[in-house]
């Protein structure tokens, strides 16, 4: 079962996670950009365009929060409860591993 912490937890996790890896790739690219060719900014176009991303995350993430997590919760729950179901077997498949 899942408990609303844990969908909290998650939704927490990959919010923060997406913003820190834009932050360090973003930083690396724009290094790179200065070091090798200062004269055209091409990292403009990736802060921008993954920024523009990230803004649309923070606005989901900040403004509906309950949403957010609601949706997460019962994602997880179905994970889960495909999780416990055995696994199929295709035509031709013994459980017991011989052939046909």
């Amino acid at each position: 079962m899942v408990t609303h912490k844990q969908a909290e937890d998650r939704v927490n996790a990959r919010f923060w996670i997406h913003l820190a890896c834009y932050i360090v790739v973003v930083s690396a690219l724009a290094v790179l950009n200065y070091q090798r060719n200062p004269e055209n900014l091409w990292i403009l176009w990736v802060a921008g365009g993954w920024g523009i991303g990230i803004a649309a995350h923070a606005m989901a993430f900040f403004s509906n929060r309950g949403k957010l997590i609601g949706r997460t919760e019962v994602r997880m729950e179905r994970r889960e409860s495909r999780e416990d179901r055995p696994a199929a077997h295709s035509i031709g498949d013994s459980r017991d591993g011989e052939p046909g």
